[in-house]
């Protein structure tokens, strides 16, 4: 996959509530974009004043494309005009673009129906440290999720000879970014662990937005149904969103499968279900082509029906799933179900 960092200038007095107000709009034109998986876009006011007093909005227009093809056919041929003029109406004066191979992608929330914070962090590599200021970016992902982080997209380019990476970061807002510096949103995290490329790191933030136009439509509860071996026998479209999958993918696979939990971990927790009837906990799973999935889950047995067993997901950052929760949607989804007890 590719991720692609178009920055430029939007017209004066785009700003975040404006950006909002575009989400619709850019929502289903992105969804017509064959090979377009997801769109940030981030803007913020400049420093200086442009011509008669405006004030300039530089804005970063971030896309993760399925394949160089898909992408090179939607913009490869005027960009700034076909591309996003006319395909998303974005009018957005091109300054550069960059192209970065994804070598890792986090999902802890769903894009926030709101604005967003956006966070852009590139760092080159010294000779022969490329492996290690890679895996260093990707064991901060854990971190990051606990700390209140919605998506992040890992990528990396050779510039010069040399690895450049960077690290795409969507936040819910400013306050949680505060929160997870001990400072100002423009504070660097984990300053101590990249200390060793300090003189090469920058970070550029943006009020923006995020969509994810192959996410299925959330509609309905967010649970599926497995039966005794652990099989997804049916799903909801909200579900599906949640785990980052379409739904017709998911029904027949196998939970372990699907999973990167460890294989005793999973075995312990489908035991805890079998025999006292219900289970919480939080996984890891892995997309194809989209990266990790942080999630949450609470399972009950034979609900529905016996033989079937209802699991409501969240992703890691939206609220912990309750037993009430689980009623609520099973009565949504079951309307006519025979109630068993509630604890």
């Amino acid at each position: 996959m590719i991720l692609r960092i178009v920055l430029g200038r939007l017209p004066s007095g785009t700003d975040a509530a404006a950006l909002v107000e575009l989400r619709g709009q850019l929502g289903r034109a992105a969804r017509d974009v064959p090979g377009l998986d997801s769109l940030i876009v981030g803007a913020r006011q400049a420093l200086l004043a442009g011509e008669r007093g405006a004030v300039p909005v530089e804005a970063a227009i971030v896309t993760v494309w399925r394949d160089a093809e898909s992408m090179a056919q939607a913009t490869g041929i005027d960009e700034q005009d076909r591309f996003l003029a006319h395909r998303l109406r974005l009018p957005l004066e091109i300054v550069r673009a960059v192209h970065y191979e994804i070598v890792g992608r986090t999902f802890a929330a769903l894009p926030p129906e709101t604005s967003a914070y956006l966070r852009i962090v590139t760092v080159r590599a010294r000779p022969n440290e490329e492996a290690r200021l890679l895996q260093t970016l990707r064991d901060r992902h854990p971190s990051l999720v606990a700390m209140g982080l919605v998506a992040s997209h890992l990528g990396r380019r050779v510039v010069d000879g040399t690895c450049e990476a960077v690290t795409v970061g969507v936040w819910p807002d400013r306050a949680t970014i505060r929160a997870a510096t001990g400072g100002g949103p423009e504070r660097p995290l984990f300053e101590q662990e990249l200390s060793a490329w300090a003189d090469t790191l920058r970070l550029e933030t943006y009020d923006g937005i995020e969509i994810a136009p192959r996410l299925p439509t959330a509609v309905g509860p967010p649970i599926f149904i497995v039966d005794d071996d652990m099989r997804i026998v049916d799903i909801t479209a909200s579900a599906a969103a949640a785990l980052g999958w379409e739904a017709v993918e998911l029904v027949g696979r196998s939970l372990q499968e699907l999973s990167i939990t460890d294989p005793e971990v999973f075995a312990r927790q489908r035991e805890t279900l079998r025999q006292h009837g219900s289970v919480a906990s939080e996984v890891t799973w892995h997309v194809p082509d989209a990266g990790e999935v942080f999630l949450r889950y609470l399972a009950r047995k034979d609900e529905p029906i016996p033989g079937r067993h209802t699991v409501l997901v969240h992703r890691w950052n939206e609220p912990v799933p309750t037993d009430a929760d689980l009623d609520a949607a099973l009565d949504a989804a079951f309307p006519h179900r025979e109630s068993g007890p509630r604890g």
